[in-house]
């Protein structure tokens, strides 16, 4: 249905009840593609290998300074956007890098966290848009 987005995930079940889908606004149904796209490994989607984020290609090496780590998220979400999220124009996309200790059962660990702000312009109507997250990499986890 044109005009009408869907909540990720989505619960198919609720299909074979003829039960309504639970549905989110524009700017909600774009953050939550967004996060898919950025969580999503090339290759993942059968039907559209190139469906994703490259940046789960450099797999975070460990000599990598985070700066380059910061441009390499920020290019590979770029390009994502840009390639699978029509609905988003003038997109800028800003990450930061930084350190962080997480108490674990089997102790500390000390694991990069990725915050990401994406902001442009919805296509539709032209107002201003705005998503932020942050995860954890190597591996890859969400609070």
């Amino acid at each position: 249905m044109k005009g009408q987005y869907y909540q990720l995930p989505l619960d198919l079940s609720r299909i074979l009840q003829k039960k309504d889908m639970p549905v989110c606004n524009l700017e909600e149904s774009v953050g939550q593609h967004i996060h898919l796209l950025i969580t999503t490994v090339l290759g993942e989607n059968k039907d559209d290998p190139d469906y994703g984020c490259q940046l789960w290609d450099t797999d975070f090496d460990i000599k990598a300074t985070n700066n380059e780590i910061k441009e390499q998220v920020e290019n590979a979400i770029r390009l994502a956007i840009i390639k699978y999220e029509k609905r988003l124009v003038q997109t800028r996309v800003t990450a930061f890098v930084s350190q962080e200790e997480l108490a674990m059962m089997s102790g500390k660990k000390i694991k990069k966290k990725i915050k990401v702000s994406v902001n442009g312009t919805l296509a539709k109507n032209n107002n201003p848009f705005h998503y932020s997250s942050y995860f954890f990499v190597s591996p890859l986890s969400f609070d």
